[in-house]
């Protein structure tokens, strides 16, 4: 069964500019961009014990609750589009209540284009929504491309949700430097303006396929510890990503179609679609070659039961009207599931559910430009 959708937003959207395909992704493995020269042999260490500089692109829960945790160790820069985003961090700092109660100043940037002028960095961390991953690319890859001529090239980690996201920042930048985060926690920003950590499940991981992000990875990850996010370095992350990738593919649009929490799907019919969802997203696993290690469904399970408070981004997203991460997660598992012949209708109905609203989004946002011109 494959989804139905409007052709003018079929051709503009998710599944085009949205979702990056899953080109050669055979021939690729699981490496993050062919085209790195970085080998075993050719580690690319941080240029000194600690990160000094580091910047932070997106001024959410997540981009926030980073913030506050670097900034105990490193200079920190965040990039804050929202006026009112920033204008709070500057007076009153990037405050985390929850696993770690910390607080930084961070310096505070409007656009990635002021990184140039920022810099230089030992780390650049991506914390917006996968939906902005293209968005972002084409606006950080002009300011890689000074920094790599002025002789600093950072490392750039993917601190986000989804399957595919690390390996869509390396394609869109052509950066060979890039490194993946899987994050066990869920967090909301406050009235205050701060971020609550609301449900966590330590430790977060880091790592990257590429032998020679090693190094960095494990430095990263006893930074992000000692600032009270629990973080472990990994050799082979993708397990993890599929896990979490899968775990958040089954749970996420649901909750998001009945407009619930974690505990109140668990807790109604709609619980058997998230078992199906689970089933399928481990037999496309399966078929790809992810070991995803024993007892595997009855880890989702028990991650699930820890996050009955917790109400998902993409719930929120649908509420106010944003476009979803659905391609991050429900469409990539049924492009996975398509190149190793296996059937996941379950997920193709639901990702057909959630991108009718991603749907609403874009023709809204057309009228608005139309009636602008």
């Amino acid at each position: 069964m494959t989804p139905v959708v409007a052709a003018s937003y079929s051709a503009t959207t998710a599944r085009e500019s949205r979702v990056p395909r899953l080109r050669g992704l055979r021939d690729r493995k699981y490496n993050y961009g062919c085209h790195q020269e970085i080998g075993m042999n050719n580690p690319v260490p941080f240029p000194s014990e600690k990160p000094k500089r580091v910047c932070v692109i997106g001024a959410g829960a997540m981009g926030i609750s980073l913030a506050a945790v670097l900034g105990q160790s490193s200079e920190v820069v965040i990039v804050a589009r929202d006026h009112v985003r920033a204008e709070h961090i500057l007076r009153y700092g990037a405050v985390l209540r929850g696993f770690a109660n910390q607080s930084a100043f961070p310096h505070v940037v409007r656009n990635i284009s002021d990184l140039q002028s920022a810099g230089p960095f030992d780390a650049i961390f991506v914390a917006t929504k996968t939906t902005s991953i293209n968005g972002v690319s084409d606006e950080l890859s002009p300011v890689l491309n000074s920094m790599n001529k002025m002789g600093n090239s950072p490392w750039i980690i993917s601190f986000q949700n989804g399957i595919e996201s690390g390996r869509s920042l390396s394609d869109r930048l052509g950066h060979q430097k890039i490194i993946r985060m899987v994050l066990n926690y869920g967090a909301r920003m406050t009235h205050e303006g701060g971020v609550e950590i609301v449900q966590s499940m330590p430790p977060h991981s880091i790592g990257s396929p590429n032998p020679g992000s090693h190094e960095a990875s494990l430095m990263l990850a006893q930074v992000l510890t000692s600032g009270g996010m629990e973080t472990e370095f990994v050799e082979d992350i993708e397990p993890i990503v599929w896990t979490k990738g899968i775990t958040n593919a089954a749970m996420n649009p649901v909750a998001a179609l009945v407009n619930g929490s974690v505990g109140e799907v668990l807790d109604s019919p709609s619980a058997s679609i998230v078992e199906r969802l689970v089933r399928e997203g481990l037999q496309v696993a399966l078929a790809e070659g992810i070991d995803l290690g024993s007892k595997i469904e009855e880890r989702i399970w028990t991650a699930l039961e820890s996050a009955r408070p917790h109400i998902p981004s993409m719930v929120e997203d649908i509420r106010a009207g944003r476009s979803s991460e659905v391609g991050q997660l429900n469409r990539q598992i049924v492009q996975h599931a398509q190149l190793s012949g296996i059937e996941t209708p379950s997920h193709e109905l639901i990702t057909a559910l959630i991108e009718t609203f991603d749907w609403r989004v874009f023709k809204r946002e057309q009228c608005t430009q139309n009636d602008e011109i």
